[in-house]
């Protein structure tokens, strides 16, 4: 087998495996309760407190102008 043909079959192998967890994933959400939802939203809102808080870094609307400013100014 050469390489390609290689890659082919390990390309179709990780296609099949990605279904494959897709289908569990889908079967494991239509089989979980309201309750089973809400543990898990409290318990991944209970992350936030030892997460480090994430930098301000504005909407970017500044930097942007700046940018477009620069690039007029060479145009």
């Amino acid at each position: 087998m050469d390489t390609s043909e290689e890659m082919r079959a390990m390309v179709a192998v990780r296609l099949r495996g990605y279904a494959e967890v897709a289908e569990i994933r889908r079967a494991e959400l239509a089989a979980m309760t309201e309750d089973d939802a809400a543990r898990i939203a409290d318990d991944l809102l209970q992350l936030l407190d030892v997460l480090p808080p994430e930098p301000d870094r504005g909407s970017g609307l500044v930097e942007q102008q700046r940018i477009f400013g620069r690039a007029h100014r060479r145009a």
